[in-house]
């Protein structure tokens, strides 16, 4: 990232681009027959700017701790958010907290070693995620930078922590944040993973439970792998009743300049044991080895290094990119918002695996604006859980360029006018 967004998928584009706390039971890939035909067509019903530029620029010099930002007052002024935003409910339900990576360079900087990208956390609105009134948060902006661990390793330059879980009351480490880090190690441009870490203290500070979902192939620095920023969804398997996390992402891998890789997909999923990933969170252990990507209808193979099924076969130009999956109670069925810097764009799957056509939000091709890192978030009790109307934030380049200007706006979608979802019978 490193001051740039993530490689995006689309064959279009000259340029380089690159939270879920629902119990849900999903049905069988049988009952998906009519998924295509009851797919709903969204509205964008605004398009508001939350956090403007200058609000943006201003806030590099409020950010703790201090020294944290080596120059508040030059490029790029606090390059934020730098991945979707994730939002979770303040402990006391009085507020939010917003969840982005801030991607500018914050250890050793100009040297050999740089560090980018960081885990911010913000109070605030819906309305303003950076809190109010400008240029004094209550409280202020805090942001945690990953040192080298165990789990880390030394040769990473970038790691930026977004979308975020909540985990419920009555399960082990009840009220902790667990938040999906994006990592890199230079490449062409560069090579990613992603990763888990645990907050006891509202996001203050992280530590780091390792690395869970990689690419097929080994590093290369002549190529490059973008693995997404890819949120946490909790899902019962209809068969067993046991309960899973999984996580969505593209492997966007190129060899080299030139050639792509043989298993290039736009989107994909892993999963692991609930239980285990809460238990191990709780102790600190890694979770490194416990999600199993899906293949072929099994989910056998390794997040690091296995294999993965692409599971949308619909893709175009303007429907690939980044996944962010929800749950949405109105619909009764898995939503995606995805977006690859020109587009942002919605789709719907009843069971997870099986995703149709997408729709374009926003965009147009060729158009100037760069659209990165957008989220859901619903409006009721749990903002991981969509209704009939939800938000949609991301961070807005204007002209183009990075962070020059850049903005946090938010689209409000609307799914009304579709109805309701039916559960399938067997779910009743």
């Amino acid at each position: 990232m490193n001051f740039h967004p993530p490689l995006s998928l689309s064959k279009n584009t000259s340029f380089l681009l690159c939270l879920l706390a629902g119990f849900l039971v999903i049905p069988s890939a049988a009952q998906e027959s009519g998924n295509a035909a009851a797919a709903c067509h969204a509205r964008v019903t605004a398009n508001d700017v939350v956090v403007a530029d200058h609000e943006r620029r201003e806030e590099a010099f409020h950010v703790l701790p201090d020294g944290i930002l080596p120059h508040p007052g030059q490029w790029p002024y606090f390059a934020w958010s730098d991945t979707p935003l994730g939002v979770a409910h303040t402990r006391d339900g009085s507020g939010y907290l917003f969840f982005g990576s801030d991607g500018g360079c914050h250890l050793n900087c100009g040297g050999k070693t740089p560090r980018y990208g960081s885990i911010t956390v913000s109070t605030g609105t819906l309305d303003h995620p950076l809190g109010e009134p400008l240029g004094d948060p209550n409280p202020p902006v805090t942001e945690f930078v990953f040192p080298v661990s165990r789990n880390l390793p030394a040769n990473i330059d970038y790691v930026g922590g977004g979308p975020v879980y909540r985990v419920p009351d009555g399960e082990p480490g009840a009220g902790d944040l667990i938040i999906v880090y994006h990592a890199e190690r230079p490449a062409s441009p560069f090579w990613s993973w992603l990763g888990l870490a645990r907050s006891t203290d509202e996001g203050v500070t992280w530590t780091d439970l390792g690395l869970i979902i990689g690419g097929t192939h080994a590093y290369s620095a002549q190529g490059w792998l973008d693995i997404g920023d890819g949120n946490l969804v909790v899902v019962n398997d209809p068969k067993t009743a046991q309960k899973y996390f999984y996580i969505y992402f593209p492997q966007g891998c190129f060899l080299n300049s030139t050639t792509p890789c043989s298993d290039f997909a736009y989107l994909s999923v892993a999963r692991a044991s609930y239980d285990e990933v809460l238990t191990a969170s709780m102790t600190g252990a890694s979770v490194t080895g416990l999600f199993q990507k899906y293949f072929k209808g099994q989910w056998n193979q390794p997040g690091l290094d296995g294999k993965a099924s692409e599971l949308f076969p619909a893709v175009t130009g303007q429907t690939d990119g980044d996944p962010q999956i929800y749950w949405s109670s109105f619909r009764k069925r898995f939503i995606a918002i995805l977006n690859n810097g020109q587009y942002t764009a919605y789709g719907e799957s009843l069971d997870g695996l099986h995703w149709p056509a997408m729709q374009v939000l926003i965009g147009k091709n060729p158009q100037t604006a760069t659209y990165a890192y957008s989220n859901a978030v619903g409006l009721g009790e749990n903002p991981a859980i969509l209704g009939s109307t939800f938000y949609s934030y991301y961070t807005d380049w204007a002209l183009g360029i990075s962070w020059q200007p850049a903005a946090i706006k938010r689209l409000t979608v609307s799914v009304e006018q579709c109805g309701p979802g039916s559960t399938p019978a067997t779910l009743k």
